[in-house]
């Protein structure tokens, strides 16, 4: 976990409103203002932060316990420990129930392991904040350890294993880690091996709980629509019980300091190559964290990063980042790539001299002042979630106090340039440098003693960055804050395009998104990916500006502009603070309306566009999903990757992409919709400044596909075969487009199969552990779709788990489920949608969706609503309809037995 951007960007996702003001650390102090803590007297702490109107509730537990804490004979039992949380406690002794329990109240739960932390949380409606408490208190302080469930959960604990295994930035990350660190438990691989999971015993876990888990070692954050006072008398009745014990934390050995260069490398069945580079750093709080967080900032965050603009492109990355990470008592700087293998050369070379640049002349003026501005308009931005402000604060205080999320962000603004040259300096040497390659099969090998002399070599070669241009852009005009909560408001703008508002005050953020009806349903086999290369070439320059500088621009801004894509529908979007709203849409504007397509930019996306195709192909979840809608829609457009083929985006050039953007990128049923703290007043303004000159459509519109070609009659599969430990599967049944009533039907059949309490997790992981990931999903769109089941298990056991699988979506119709299983599934419904609908880009994709599908902008509210009139046998009824027939599709990537 990088522990500076961990603490403070937690927020660009999540978190809930606090004031009226633009970022700073004055507005971080009024946040930081608001919360409450106490000790209470077990030795807990508690810490509250009151989110009213939100509507729904975070419960947040942290154990300053996590793999650096578990003997080495046992590793990886603190993460099958996390697993254990779930599998019965005191009052909810079921290896289902507490899932259960909580699904009953419409929360969701989930849980994470990393070196030095676990962290439990629920959220809930704001009426199920004290059963939720009391469910997650006694799952924490009363576990059964129960061994029956031990052994079923270490088998899904090698499953994820082995998933990870399948994972190749995984893989390479953590196989840096084991040849940078020579006696340090960070060179472990953290999830244990299949053979010490499979022989944990009881014992273990208790002797963890019992020096561990212990009140004195743990905090409790509750963040949401509860009184403070209120928060606190349910947290001492529920975890006050829990008792005070004796604390044993020990560690494993320290790490000697590094004074050679190290270097790794093995391969595996994939299409990209991937380097990963790290360096020995201080562990969290030391003096220096803040600035080498920054430091990777710089280097390896956002499009004006130096990683992005001067090592990604067609001779070098598709991927490229920097991080910094730090834990209790260590740290590592990382940098690391993807890419076509025959660019491996240059992408070390060009990772290298970026590294060494940046300690011979540090960071220009303007790239400092960005990276701040980045970081603090994401705290703002992201406020609006509770459960990433219980987390924020949880993990702070597992630093030592929650008020550093206040006090870094002034050492933050404080940082100068030469600053950020003496800790590059000071860490980032060849001497503390590990390197690693992680290469397709059959690739060149390299010796320690090469990649060192490489690695030399281009060290001495860098020359110094070229300054980025220093202008500033002056303060634009504000927007009004919205006074009330009003809408969604609809109207058309001068040309006609559609506009929606929604006006939330609180958090001072904006969000505003502009869609396109047409897309990726027009594209054939020729021309596939076409609308997703457009959108990316259309960001590589306009009339006005060079990709550089609307890179430059929109990040410092503080946000990014950001691109949708549906089968049915695609467009832009950009959140930014209020005070910034205008000028980051004046930009998305400039890139909607005038790009230029230039030959270099498209060649640039182009190269990046196969990267991520190639990446995909080694995706066990990403690609399994592709062969089945290929096998499943056939001809229609609906079977084409996104992404496309290698050989549709090459085909692909300039003329092509104006084209398609001139008869797709207009007003003809064009959406706006701006959702957040602005007036109805100001978003109207705002959107006619921006859009009211889309023009209307001159060129020929492409006819999208209409004749949605279905399965056959006779059940089909299709098999790739991958030397992996998992085989992934998809098996789907033709589905309807939501505007049919079934829709509603399958959703909730999807709510009672799917999730930590559904029928697929109770049966194929809980009882029977062949799998780690198994879930149900409808997807479906204009012309229809399917309901689709995923689940990953050891190669061994695909026949089993394939019928397994097909097993239990066909149960659905008889005795998979009855009045409890469905009464669950309804309030987990209601519940999830309450606390998805937090954030303005929620809002704003829910719209989009809602509307280009013709469903109505309350489309959701009303599913929901329609939900919780259905009964069994409908549902029942609807399973026989859909699932009982031989019109389904297999798809399988296979690994090997």
């Amino acid at each position: 976990m990088r522990r500076l951007f961990a603490v403070l960007s937690l927020f660009l996702l999540t978190t809930a409103a606090f004031a009226k003001e633009p970022a700073s650390a004055s507005s971080l102090d009024q946040f930081v203002g608001g919360v409450k803590k106490k000790t209470l007297s077990n030795g807990l702490t508690v810490i509250t932060r009151e989110a009213p109107g939100s509507g729904v509730v975070a419960i947040n537990t942290w154990v300053k316990a996590g793999y650096f804490h578990e003997p080495d004979e046992v590793a990886g039992m603190a993460h099958l420990f996390e697993h254990m949380f779930f599998k019965g406690s005191k009052k909810f002794p079921g290896g289902e129930q507490i899932s259960q329990e909580l699904a009953g109240v419409g929360g969701l739960s989930n849980a994470g392991t990393i070196y030095d932390t676990t962290n439990y949380y629920f959220v809930l409606p704001k009426e199920s904040f004290e059963r939720g408490l009391e469910i997650q208190a006694d799952a924490v302080a009363n576990p059964l350890f129960d061994e029956a469930e031990l052994k079923k959960e270490a088998e899904v604990v090698v499953e994820e294993s082995n998933r990870k295994y399948d994972n190749p930035p995984a893989v390479s990350a953590e196989r840096m880690y084991a040849t940078m660190f020579q006696s340090h438990r960070m060179k472990r691989w953290r999830i244990g091996s299949n053979e010490v999971l499979r022989n944990i015993k009881r014992e273990n876990l208790l002797a963890f709980f019992e020096t561990l888990y212990r009140p004195q070692n743990m905090i409790v954050t509750v963040v949401g629509d509860v009184k403070h006072d209120d928060a606190v008398r349910a947290v001492e009745r529920t975890f006050g019980k829990l008792p005070k014990g004796t604390l044993k934390k020990q560690g494993g050995p320290s790490e000697p300091a590094q004074t050679e260069f190290r270097y790794g490398q093995s391969s595996a069945d994939m299409r990209q190559g991937y380097t990963v580079i790290g360096w020995h750093t201080p562990g969290a709080r030391h003096k220096d964290e803040v600035a080498l967080s920054l430091l990777a900032s710089i280097l390896g965050e956002g499009r004006a990063s130096r990683l992005f603009r001067n090592v990604v492109g067609p001779t070098g990355a598709a991927t490229a980042n920097a991080s910094n990470f730090t834990f209790e008592d260590v740290g590592v700087f990382q940098v690391d790539a993807s890419f076509d293998e025959k660019n491996r050369a240059e992408t070390d070379r060009k990772l290298i001299q970026e590294v060494e640049r940046i300690k011979k002349n540090g960071p220009s003026a303007y790239e400092l002042q960005l990276a701040k501005n980045r970081l603090e308009s994401g705290i703002v931005l992201g406020l609006q979630h509770v459960l990433g402000q219980a987390q924020t604060l949880g993990n702070a205080e597992a630093q030592g106090d929650y008020r550093i999320i206040s006090t870094d962000l002034a050492k933050l603004q404080a940082l100068t340039s030469q600053e950020i040259v003496d800790v590059a300096r000071r860490y980032l040497t060849v001497e503390n440098m590990t390197l690693y390659h992680y290469r397709p099969k059959g690739t060149e090998e390299l010796t320690r003693d090469a990649a060192l002399a490489f690695v030399q070599q281009a060290a001495s070669a860098a020359t110094p960055a070229q300054e980025i241009a220093t202008v500033v852009p002056a303060a634009p005009a504000p927007v009004r804050s919205a006074s009330t909560l009003r809408g969604p408001l609809t109207s058309k703008l001068s040309n006609g395009a559609t506009l929606v508002v929604h006006e939330r005050p609180g958090a001072p953020v904006v969000t505003a998104g502009v869609y396109f009806r047409g897309g990726r349903n027009q594209e054939n086999s020729r021309i596939a990916g076409i609308t997703q290369l457009m959108q990316r070439a259309m960001r590589r320059g306009t009339s006005s500006r060079s990709a550089e500088q609307l890179d430059r621009e929109i990040e410092f801004l503080g946000t990014q502009i950001g691109t949708s894509l549906d089968r049915d529908f695609f467009g832009f979007v950009v959140s930014a603070v209020s005070r910034n709203i205008r000028p980051a849409v004046a930009l998305m504007s400039d890139v909607v309306m005038n790009p230029t397509f230039p030959a270099e930019g498209i060649t640039q996306e182009k190269s990046l566009q196969k990267g991520t195709i190639k990446r995909s192909t080694d995706s066990a979840t990403t690609r399994p999903f592709q062969l089945f809608d290929e096998v499943f829609y056939r001809n229609h457009p609906y079977g084409l990757p996104a992404e496309g083929y290698t050989s549709s985006v090459d085909a692909l050039d300039t003329g092509a992409l104006r084209g398609w953007w001139a008869r797709n990128v207009t007003s003809d049923d064009a959406l706006v919709v701006i959702v957040g703290d602005i007036t109805l007043d100001d978003a109207k303004e705002l959107a006619e400044t921006s859009f009211g000159k889309l023009p209307k459509r001159t060129a020929a519109a492409v006819t999208a596909a209409t004749d949605l070609a279905i399965t056959p009659a006779q059940r089909a599969e299709t098999v790739e075969f991958r030397d992996r430990k998992q085989s992934a599967i998809v098996i789907g049944f033709p589905a309807v487009p939501e505007s049919h009533p079934d829709y509603v039907r399958l959703r909730l059949l999807q709510g009672i199969a799917s999730g930590q309490a559904g029928t697929l997790f109770t049966e194929l992981r809980s009882k029977r552990s062949l799998a780690y990931t198994v879930f149900a999903n409808v997807a479906t769109a204009g012309q229809g779709g399917a309901f689709m089941a995923y689940l990953a298990s050891e190669a061994s056991k695909e026949e089993e788990a394939k019928k397994g699988l097909l097993t239990e979506l066909r149960r659905l119709q008889n005795d998979a489920f009855g009045e409890p299983e469905l009464a669950r599934a309804k309030s987990y419904l209601a519940g999830v949608t309450r606390i998805q609908q937090q954030t303005n880009p929620a809002f704003a994709a829910d719209y989009a969706h809602n509307y280009f599908y013709g469903l109505g902008l309350d489309f959701t509210n009303k599913m929901v609503a329609e939900a919780q009139k259905l009964t069994a046998e409908e549902l029942k009824q609807a399973a026989a309809k859909y699932f009982s027939n031989e019109n389904y599709v297999v798809a399988v990537l296979r690994g090997k037995s």
